[in-house]
């Protein structure tokens, strides 16, 4: 009895169920495209990992910080240094602290020397990389104190050379009085040499006129009147001089004689402090 229960439901289904529609052809689905095999990447060992030293740029400058000491921390203050090799020579001194510093160098090789008051002259080559800047210390050595120089003996002048003297003459008597009447009626200057021996001379001198001024440097001279009358100026000096005057004339001194009166003037000259030219 089931069954035929089971049988009619199935029966009245398929009576009363709707006709199904005519089917419609289906798009065929989209594929995706097959995915393309890949390559897996190479590898390569790991490798240490190494720094390349970086080229100085084009132009690259260096330069010197020099510090120069005795060794023992004592600085070397107020010292010369010539810095050489370069375009041009460079100088100039260290400070207080010894220091000194020369910037703006190219690479290369330079010189440089030390030198003055107080330390012993040195010298020493540096060689600067492009882009450097070097310290450079400098070991400088003191230099010796000057040894006192003993001072030279004051040079013993020489003594003065003789005076010179001229040839001694002969022993001589005579009168001026009668040699002086003698020559009363001139009408000229009149020089009559008497003696002469060694630096003095004697002469009678017999004036008729004014006699011009005159000055020996290296002679003194004296007169002594024998007779006649005159007039005599030694430098600001002016007398009236007659028979018996005497006339001192110092060297340097400028001097005239004049006759005054009718008759002429004679006088005993005596000139001292020139050489006689030839003895008598």
């Amino acid at each position: 009895m089931v069954i035929a229960m089971l049988l009619s439901l199935l029966l009245a289904q398929a009576t009363t169920a709707p006709k199904p529609a005519s089917p419609q052809p289906a798009a065929p689905p989209k594929t995706a495209p097959a995915p393309q095999p890949t390559t897996p990447p190479k590898t390569t060992p790991a490798q240490p990992r190494t720094t390349t030293p970086r080229a100085p740029a084009a132009g690259a400058v260096a330069g010197m910080a020099i510090t120069a000491s005795d060794g023992k921390g004592q600085p070397f203050g107020d010292v010369s240094v010539e810095l050489t090799g370069g375009a041009a020579p460079q100088n100039g001194k260290t400070n207080e602290a010894g220091q000194i510093s020369f910037p703006g160098l190219r690479a290369g090789t330079y010189r440089l020397r030390f030198f003055g008051e107080g330390v012993t002259a040195f010298e020493r080559e540096v060689t600067l990389k492009a882009g450097d800047i070097a310290k450079i210390p400098i070991t400088l050595t003191a230099a010796e104190p000057p040894k006192p120089v003993a001072a030279a003996p004051p040079p013993v002048a020489a003594p003065p050379p003789p005076p010179a003297v001229g040839p001694v003459g002969q022993p001589q008597l005579g009168s001026l009085t009668k040699l002086a009447d003698q020559q009363k009626n001139t009408k000229e200057r009149r020089e009559v040499l008497l003696s002469c021996s060694g630096n003095t001379r004697n002469m009678l001198l017999v004036l008729i006129d004014q006699q011009p001024m005159r000055i020996y440097d290296g002679a003194e001279a004296t007169f002594y009147v024998i007779s006649g009358q005159g007039a005599a100026t030694v430098g600001k000096i002016e007398s009236v001089i007659s028979a018996g005057s005497f006339v001192a004339v110092p060297r340097n001194t400028p001097f005239s004689l004049a006759r005054q009166g009718r008759q002429p003037l004679a006088l005993l000259w005596t000139l001292s402090g020139e050489p006689c030219e030839s003895a008598r």
